[in-house]
């Protein structure tokens, strides 16, 4: 059943590539099985990847992430995790540094700070936002993704809308603009 899952994830990329193109979003050239980057003209250009986040016993999933192809912040010692606050409705954003890490404490300040990044991410819906260590932005979306299961053996795609894809694509925008006046010294 993995490997089906497998399979029916590429497929999945397939359809979350064609759903970017509608948005004016191309691919670079640069593909590997589950990860390609999109390029559009005043945009920073993104990687869209499918990961698989575990459910080996029943299942798993491969979730969509869409990041910076590039790092477009500063490195930290071991990134930023990002939370939305609020049960229905999101009423802000916290941003967490791993302890001990001063320059993931001085980004979170920094990003913290940015009232456009925080706006531009209130409009997705995300499983996970993250800055990894090297300074790459990451949205995990609930769209765009792929759920299977073992019992009874079965893959769901689930799709992402349009207006999902603009607001992802703004949230990374927002990232990158924050990076440009980002000085963590």
């Amino acid at each position: 059943m993995r490997r089906r899952a497998r399979s029916r994830a590429r497929a999945v990329l397939e359809r979350d590539v064609e759903a970017f193109a509608a948005a004016g979003y191309r691919e670079d050239g640069r593909r590997r099985e589950l990860r390609t980057t999109l390029a559009r003209a005043g945009r920073p250009t993104l990687r869209v990847e499918l990961v698989s986040t575990g459910g080996r016993i029943f299942g798993g999933t491969y979730a969509m992430e869409v990041s910076t192809a590039e790092p477009v912040l500063p490195a930290t010692a071991g990134g930023v995790r990002v939370k939305g606050r609020g049960v229905v409705r999101m009423q802000g954003m916290s941003f967490r540094p791993r302890k001990g890490d001063r320059a993931g404490e001085r980004l979170a300040e920094h990003l913290a700070s940015d009232e456009r990044l925080e706006r531009a991410l209130r409009a997705v819906h995300f499983e996970e936002i993250r800055v990894e260590p090297d300074g790459r932005a990451v949205i995990r979306h609930m769209g765009g993704s792929l759920v299977w299961l073992l019992f009874p053996p079965m893959t769901r795609p689930i799709a992402i809308s349009t207006e999902q894809i603009g607001a992802t694509a703004t949230g990374i925008g927002a990232f990158a603009r924050a990076g440009g006046t980002a000085v963590i010294a």
